[in-house]
């Protein structure tokens, strides 16, 4: 054992002296100096949220605060300090809120710069949004790429409502340049507004936008480019009733159209392509359909890629209701001109149907209401026609008409 020990003696002293001297250059590195309150100070130190709402996100980004310190107390790191804004039942929307800091022992906090900060605090919800490819690059000579199948070609994003709001859809981005065959990739979804932009959080460290899944596979279809296609629209039915007191708001297939492949011929005898039947019997919520392109049957002759998917959104929500309104105004329009109003239409009232989110919101003064008089003669008008315009989603159940009466001028 002592010969062991003996054995390259030297090399063995010099690795250990080598590992304490890298261990205290790492112990070293990875400590952070710690500064202590002593005496008047002027600091800055971060701001941050405490008792943030449910479902709630501030979308403004918060500023450092300078805080001057008077006071001993060696035990406190001044590292560790920090400001704060209690959100407690804070509403959305932009409001002004107090900057704070809790005491420490033995110090001043003689002030705080700024002492209150505006932030802007807004509602986190969900929308179902359709995958868009885009797709840049061609293929190799004498090579053509097909429609993009997307899986699944619709995602679920979460984050703030206002920005939710202005999101028609999320994209991926794939290059094909000098592609050989069908190319396969598995791509992060990325977040972009109306104009094309990139959407970024107000804070560099904090994420806006969540997608689940937050990537999708893509797959181009790459063939010749003699072969014949063609691309049609895709339809989808219901059956049964939803839940009572519900309504069925939408059906929607993604992709709404598709890229077949044949002879001319063929491709004739297809211009739609039907994913069959969904049963939305007893539904109170939305529901996701999906649909393998094996499923669906074609003409013989024709075909599509192979692994297009179809996602079947079934959009359920209350069903429409009523609401009357009173003492509403028609106008007289069109009077002939040697003719005047004598006696104007009394005040009606008319029944419209909406969906709760659209009634609950109308007012009367969003709706007009006119009879037309061109043509008319002299004197009493009874049972005449009332015409309206109502607000998109709205629907006039009743048929109103009027009495009035003109005269000569």
């Amino acid at each position: 054992m002592h010969e062991v020990l003996k054995r390259n003696l030297g090399y063995k002293i010099v690795s250990l002296l080598l590992a304490i001297l890298f261990w205290l250059w790492v112990t070293n590195t990875n400590t952070t100096p710690t500064q202590t309150l002593n005496g008047d100070q002027t600091l800055t130190v971060t701001l941050v949220t405490k008792n943030i709402p449910s479902n709630s996100i501030v979308m403004t980004k918060l500023p450092s605060v300078r805080v001057r310190l008077k006071g001993n107390n060696p035990s406190v790191n001044v590292n560790d300090l920090y400001t704060y804004v209690d959100l407690s039942g804070a509403d959305p929307g932009e409001h002004q809120y107090t900057i704070q800091m809790d005491p420490i022992p033995g110090v001043q906090i003689v002030e705080l710069t700024p002492k209150t900060v505006n932030l802007t605090i807004d509602t986190v919800q969900e929308k179902m949004l359709p995958v868009q490819a885009n797709i840049t690059g061609t293929p190799a000579e004498g090579l053509m790429a097909g429609e993009p199948i997307i899986k699944p070609s619709i995602v679920n994003v979460r984050g703030p409502g206002s920005v939710l709001a202005g999101l028609d859809k999320v994209t991926v981005e794939m290059s094909i340049a000098e592609a050989t065959e069908s190319v396969t990739k598995s791509l992060p979804i990325m977040f972009r507004d109306k104009q094309g932009q990139s959407i970024f959080s107000s804070a560099p460290n904090m994420e806006t936008l969540f997608a689940s899944p937050g990537s999708v596979e893509v797959i181009v279809p790459i063939m010749a480019k003699d072969a014949a296609s063609k691309t049609i629209p895709v339809s989808i039915k219901s059956e049964g009733e939803p839940a009572v007191g519900m309504n069925l708001r939408s059906l929607q297939a993604v992709p709404d159209r598709v890229q077949v492949w044949g002879k001319p011929g063929d491709l004739n005898a297809i211009n739609a392509l039907d994913l069959g039947t969904v049963s939305i019997a007893g539904l109170s919520e939305n529901k996701t359909f999906q649909i393998n392109s094996e499923k669906v049957n074609l003409p013989a002759g024709v075909s599509m890629s192979s692994g297009t998917n179809f996602t079947v959104v079934a959009s359920i929500g209350k069903a429409a209701q009523t609401k009357t309104l009173t003492d509403m105004n028609v106008e007289v329009r069109n009077i002939p001109n040697e003719l005047v109003l004598d006696q104007p239409p009394g005040k009606i009232e008319i029944t419209v149907e909406a969906i709760p989110e659209i009634l609950n919101q109308l007012t009367a003064g969003q709706i007009l209401l006119w009879v037309d008089a061109a043509g008319q003669a002299e004197g009493s008008h009874s049972d005449v026609k009332v015409y309206w315009q109502l607000p998109s989603g709205v629907k006039m159940i009743s048929t109103p008409s009027v009495s009035y009466s003109l005269k000569v001028k």
